[in-house]
């Protein structure tokens, strides 16, 4: 099993089932997913099946895409973590709660999920997709390291940022 990984703020653990509840609202809140794939709100049936991909797939090259608890009232914020494409690259990703954006709170789960990756897991290349106009994600790569490598069109319309990280040899 993945470690948990702890912040001054955060607490990042593998998901588990008895995260639906609190995640639920954040995936069917369309504030929320506005920068999420085509920006759609999810239903009960998909959040329960994206939760239980997650959890098959935990540890799954030593990946996990981690349920964000906020370490003062123990409240599931978001999601964060690595996930592979179908090119075989790995992706960093997060996802908050529109109640807890503008706080920190995604730099600070994407920057310990960034150093788990690297220091921990090895990992010498990584990717971050961002839509074009979620401005905040977009800086949150930049800080990381990540540089703008192209933008591309997905979902239909939506303009997005692939970001790239490699690690410096030496």
């Amino acid at each position: 099993m993945p470690p948990t990984l702890i912040t001054k703020r955060l607490l990042l653990r593998p998901p588990v089932a008895e995260d639906f509840a609190e995640l639920l609202p954040i995936f069917t809140d369309p504030e929320a997913m506005r920068f999420i794939g085509p920006g759609d709100v999810y239903d009960e049936a998909k959040v329960r099946e994206g939760l239980q991909r997650r959890i098959s797939r935990t540890g799954e090259q030593g990946l996990v895409f981690y349920t964000i608890v906020h370490r003062e009232d123990d409240r599931v914020i978001g999601d964060c973590g690595l996930q592979v494409w179908e090119s075989g690259e790995i992706e960093i990703g997060w996802r908050m709660a529109a109640a807890y954006w503008g706080q920190g709170y995604a730099s600070e789960a994407a920057a310990e999920v960034f150093r788990n990756a690297r220091d921990d897991l090895g990992l010498t290349h990584l990717i971050c997709m961002v839509q074009e106009d979620n401005t905040a994600s977009w800086r949150i790569a930049e800080r990381l390291g990540f540089r703008l490598d192209r933008t591309e069109t997905w979902f239909g319309d939506r303009l997005v940022r692939i970001y790239v990280w490699d690690a410096q040899p030496g």
